[in-house]
């Protein structure tokens, strides 16, 4: 049986480094939890071995079902049904195992459901997925909307939505606008705050990765134009929201496990206590949440570069050619070794 984490010993070096010792202090708050939580560790060997011990659960879970998965997700992509967009099957299987295994909202703190997983193994994770299918891991990966969450949200909007990432609902980043990009300061998208109490949000999103798939989306929208950077601000907008719809379902060339697509904001109406943050602290906002991303987004290509490696491995060994294994041929060692 495959376990995409046993079988590569480049990870576990980066368990070893000397510093994790005190980024686990720092993230377990010199083991407090361990008062409050009967599976919290006690220690750092402890913690050492919690991680490893659920990365081989990541690592059986993508070495088998995912990667197994894998190209018939691609060949069947999500569908639209009613006007809404489904995952192919067996994205649904995999997002199924990975709900019950508990790797939904891992970084999250043990009182909010998730692992309290620091960063590096976190990421580790990340690398896994994506070596088995990296359009789930666009899908398992945006898990990482919560980090934005916990770190501005009041505790009363932390105690609402983080819970529910980790019991496995799936989240989306919404900033990308048709003709806006990723320039943030060329956002479009307008909220305005009627007497009542409430937001009102107007225009389109676009290319947006889960789009009609995910339970939980954070939206950057414009509060005051005449601010530029400083009148953005962030919401929180949750499916089925009235005025709240999908648009284009798009036709990708790869990654095709995750759903694309447009959001349409038409007077879209969201209570007061979504806007996560201060108004106008949106720019600095997706500044943070942008290079919590980067991590990710290496980790999903080194991902894809282990995954073709693999392939590239069994493939020289068992093809033959002039009566004999193209992995005998040193053109093709010095190819495997540059890989």
């Amino acid at each position: 049986m495959a376990n995409f984490y046993t079988d590569n010993p480049d990870l576990k070096h980066h368990l070893t480094h000397p510093l994790m010792q005190k980024i686990v202090a720092l993230k377990e708050r010199d083991f407090t939890d361990a008062e409050k939580y009967d599976y919290a560790p006690l220690d750092f060997e402890d913690a050492m071995d919690s991680y490893d011990k659920v990365l081989e659960v990541v690592g059986e879970i993508c070495g088998t079902t995912i990667a197994d998965n894998a190209e018939d997700v691609d060949h069947q992509g999500p569908k639209v049904v009613d006007g809404h967009v489904e995952y192919a099957d067996g994205t649904k299987q995999n997002l199924e195992l990975c709900r019950k295994a508990g790797l939904m909202g891992m970084s999250m703190p043990r009182r909010l459901g998730g692992l309290n997983f620091p960063i590096t193994p976190y990421i580790m994770a990340a690398d896994i997925v994506s070596r088995a299918d990296t359009g789930f891991e666009n899908l398992w990966g945006l898990q990482d909307c919560a980090e934005t969450i916990y770190e501005f949200a009041s505790e009363e909007q932390k105690d609402r939505f983080i819970p529910r990432v980790c019991q496995g609902e799936t989240m989306s980043m919404d900033l990308t606008e048709p003709d806006a990009g990723s320039d943030l300061q060329s956002v479009m998208l307008k909220a305005t705050e009627p007497p009542d109490g409430t937001w009102r949000l107007n225009g389109v999103k676009r290319f947006i990765t889960n789009g009609d798939t995910a339970s939980t989306y954070v939206v950057f929208a414009v509060t005051d134009k005449t601010k530029g950077l400083k009148g953005i601000s962030l919401f929180v907008v949750e499916k089925g929201t009235p005025g709240f719809s999908t648009g284009l379902h798009e036709k990708k060339m790869g990654i095709r496990g995750s759903s694309t697509t447009d959001l349409i904001f038409e007077d879209c109406r969201i209570p007061a206590g979504n806007l996560i943050g201060k108004e106008g602290q949106g720019w600095k906002i997706c500044m943070h949440t942008l290079n919590g991303a980067r991590a990710g987004v290496a980790a999903q290509a080194l991902g894809i570069g282990e995954g073709a490696l693999d392939l590239a491995m069994k493939y020289v060994q068992e093809r033959m050619q002039f009566k004999k294994k193209l992995s005998k041929f040193q053109r093709t060692q010095f190819e495997i070794a540059d890989m």
